[in-house]
């Protein structure tokens, strides 16, 4: 944390974010979005915009959507590199406006890029939320693609600061396909009385 401020300062990426709903990971961002909001912290979601890029504030909390520059590509990893192309710029630039950040929070694979970037260039540690694994998602995963969604799995895991889960089944799950990363993995039940205190000891942990 910089000098003269008692805040946690967090970037949250997720591609999901109402009302841009794939899946249970939207309500899950936005809901930890907004319960640490009312800790104390300072946070700052960067997500993905269905129409036009804009910033909105929910109960606090600042999100950005930005887009793709080119938004049909070929497969969802080309799809993903473009549009975390764009979210590390947008990332840089509230970190020149805003100064440092304590944690970059990234939830799935597609974001992991963005994470390490900002790690790499700001130096901000990297926290990475899993919802599920890519073997979950398939019905294969001997296909080209597959392997490339695992592939970035695997060194989210590996260069993530903390991983977090949640549920010790998930634990299992990850630490079966990626071997040395099981002490840095936090099981952190969401909706619960302990959620928000398990994502802030994962944030404070790094």
């Amino acid at each position: 944390m910089e000098s003269g401020r008692t805040t946690l300062r967090v970037i949250i990426l997720s591609w999901e974010y109402p009302p841009h709903i794939i899946g249970e990971m939207a309500w899950y961002v936005r809901e930890l979005a907004r319960r640490l909001k009312k800790e104390g912290v300072e946070v700052y979601v960067l997500t993905y915009a269905p129409s036009e890029e804009k910033t909105d504030v929910d109960e606090g909390v600042v999100i950005k959507r930005v887009k793709p520059p080119i938004t049909v590509t070929t497969n969802i990893v080309v799809w993903s590199l473009l549009f975390t192309t764009r979210l590390q710029a947008v990332a840089a630039n509230l970190i020149y406006k805003l100064g440092s950040f304590d944690v970059v929070d990234a939830h799935e694979w597609i974001t992991v890029d963005a994470a390490l970037a900002l790690k790499d260039r700001f130096e901000i540690p990297f926290v990475y939320t899993i919802h599920s694994l890519e073997k979950h998602r398939s019905a294969s995963s001997a296909t080209p693609l597959n392997i490339a969604i695992e592939s970035v799995e695997e060194l989210g895991c590996r260069e993530a600061e903390c991983i977090v889960v949640n549920s010790e089944w998930m634990k299992s799950e990850v630490t079966s396909k990626v071997s040395g990363v099981a002490s840095k993995i936090r099981v952190v039940e969401p909706y619960t009385e302990r959620w928000l205190e398990g994502v802030l000891k994962a944030y404070r942990s790094v």
